[in-house]
Order: structure tokens, then C-alpha cells, then sequence
């Protein structure tokens, strides 16, 4: 507590007395406590920011990740953000309801879309999405929300907002979760269609946990062979276009038709041609007429490499006189 005024050994006294009476602890803590120790102790924005800086600054002092930047403990201490939250649930939540729900790959992208717009109404930033693995995010005991572990050690869920607009964080996660799996037990894309269009799949099991939550995907619906994460560029432009109401449109891919009619006859089978019986003989004789006119072929080329050998040997003899 060195390097702390009266008013700060207060703060910290306060905060310590109620991780004693709650059983936690106060050194180190996390996010999930401070938050909670936020909401007990109710307080005007300036004096929980107050307590909160401090908090941060007695662990950064000792080393220890600073508790106070967790998205939990943020969102109860300025009551703009939860504003502008709440604002961008509604705008999520509408976007998520226009998202199409049928086709190939359009269902796909719209899946997608659908997860990073909960994740964004939750108040992650692009940058989070994008390191973001399977086992960073889970649903909680309630069935409504999903819960997102920060880059803090905290724990952040969805807004109960989603639940009231009539979208359900929790199906959506799940839905991509099996997507996750598919694309990632079975490479080829034609296995993911087939999910899409309600057709049977071979069993993959749930996902690694390191998997990336979210990879690219390209027109076709296929991923790299990589397992890398969508950049947070492109998460943040996905976001901002169906926040903005001008999502990209993705073109589906329709299935190949058969060129025939099922009904129709099957084609003839084609006919054999009928080959000459003295077509073998008459080819032997050809090539045995060859043979008779090219047997001085070679006595003709021994003689002229002779020559040549003769016409060297006196150019040589001339060159040395």
C-alpha cells in the first residue's frame, strides 16, 4: 500500500473487507468480482470509476493484470456505453431477423453473420472476435445467454435484450458450434450443404477447443486448409454493413439438374465397328516390303561416316603441314 494516499487506503480497505465478507479474494482478483463488488456497493459514476482506478492501480503495482478493464466492469460504470449497447442489441437483433435462412451458401454466411452481430450487441470488439477459439464461449446454466471469456480472465455474456427482441444468442451459438465441426471434421463443403438442406451428415463430435471460432469462407462455402481466423478487418466491415442496413448479398449456388428427363428412354449403346479380317495380313506384307527396300540403308550410312572419317583425317594432316 505504499505510494497511496488516505483516500485510496480506503477505497482498497472497502474493497478488501468486502472480498473478506463475500470469500473472495482481493489480491489478485478478476474482472468478475470487481464487477460484482461494483453492483454492491452502489455509488455515484464518479466515485465507482474512483474505486475501480484504484483497484487497477494497486495490481498493476503488484505486477497483476488490472482487473478494471473488463468489459463487465465497464458497462456498470458508464452509463453511456450501456447506452450505445443497448442500442446496438436493437440494431442486432433487427439484422439478425432479416438474415436469410435457406440456400447455398447463403445460409452459411448467414449463420456467420449471425454469431458475430451477437458477439457485437455483447460489446465485443472486432479485434477480441477475431482471437476469439471454440472453448472461449459457452452457454450459461439459464439457456439464454451465452457467456464469452475476455482477454482479462473475466467473463462476459449477452445482453438479456437479444432474449426480449425474440433472438436466442444460445441457438445461434449452437448452430455454428455444429457448422464449426463439420467444417472442420469433413473438409469438403458438399458435406455442410447437405446440413443445410436438412440431408443426413456423418457424426464429427463437438470441435477442439483451439479451433478458431470464426475462418474465412469463400463463394462456394469452403474454408482454408489452414485453421486461421477471420481477420478483425473483415469482422468489423460484416458487422458495420448489417448494423447499417446494406449487408453484402452472397449469390447462392445452385445444385447441377440432370441433363435427361428420368422418364425418358436410355440412350442406344453405340455400335461396334466392323473390322476387315485380312486388314492384319495386308499390314504385315506392307511392312515387310519396307524392310526389303530399306536393307541398304545402313551399308549406305557406314560408307558415308567412312568418308567423312577420311575427309577429317586429311583436313587435320593439312591443318599440321
Amino acid at each position: 500500500m505504499t505510494g497511496t494516499g488516505p483516500r485510496e487506503r480506503a477505497v482498497w480497505q472497502l474493497f478488501c473487507d468486502w472480498c473478506a465478507a463475500s470469500g473472495r479474494a482481493s489480491l489478485p482478483t478478476d474482472p468478475l468480482t470487481l464487477a460484482q463488488f461494483v453492483a454492491a456497493t452502489p455509488a455515484s459514476q464518479a466515485t465507482q470509476r474512483r474505486r475501480v482506478g484504484v483497484v487497477n492501480a494497486i495490481h498493476a503495482r503488484a505486477g497483476l493484470p488490472t482487473p478494471g478493464r473488463g468489459e463487465a466492469v465497464r458497462q456498470l460504470i458508464y452509463d453511456r456505453r450501456r447506452g450505445r449497447l443497448r442500442e446496438r442489441a436493437i440494431a442486432a437483433a433487427g439484422a439478425i431477423t432479416r438474415l436469410p435462412d435457406e440456400g447455398w451458401p447463403t445460409a452459411l454466411f448467414a449463420s456467420r453473420d449471425a454469431l458475430l452481430l451477437v458477439l457485437a450487441a455483447a460489446g465485443l470488439p472486432a479485434t477480441r472476435m477475431e482471437a476469439l477459439r471454440i472453448g472461449d464461449v459457452c452457454s450459461d446454466q439459464s439457456g439464454h445467454r451465452i457467456l464469452v471469456r475476455d482477454e482479462n480472465g473475466g467473463t462476459l455474456s449477452t445482453p438479456d435484450d437479444l432474449v426480449h427482441l425474440g433472438v436466442s444468442a444460445v441457438d445461434i451459438h449452437r448452430n455454428w458450434a455444429r457448422i464449426r465441426s463439420i467444417q472442420h471434421r469433413l473438409s469438403n463443403p458438399r458435406f455442410l450443404a447437405a446440413f443445410f438442406r436438412g440431408e443426413s451428415v456423418p457424426a464429427t463430435g463437438e470441435a477442439p477447443p483451439s479451433l478458431p471460432l470464426v475462418t474465412p469462407v469463400d463463394r462456394w462455402g469452403a474454408t482454408p486448409i489452414l485453421d486461421v481466423p477471420l481477420s478483425a478487418p473483415s469482422i468489423a466491415h460484416i458487422v458495420a454493413t448489417h448494423l447499417a442496413g446494406a449487408p453484402v448479398s452472397h449469390r447462392p449456388v445452385n445444385r447441377p439438374t440432370p441433363t435427361l428427363d428420368p422418364e425418358d428412354e436410355a440412350p442406344e449403346p453405340p455400335q461396334v465397328p466392323e473390322l476387315d479380317p485380312s486388314m492384319f495380313s495386308r499390314g504385315v506384307a506392307a511392312r515387310y516390303r519396307a524392310a526389303q527396300k530399306l536393307s541398304g540403308v545402313s551399308a549406305a550410312l557406314d560408307d558415308i561416316e567412312a568418308k567423312a572419317d577420311r575427309i577429317l583425317a586429311d583436313l587435320l594432316n593439312l591443318l599440321s603441314d
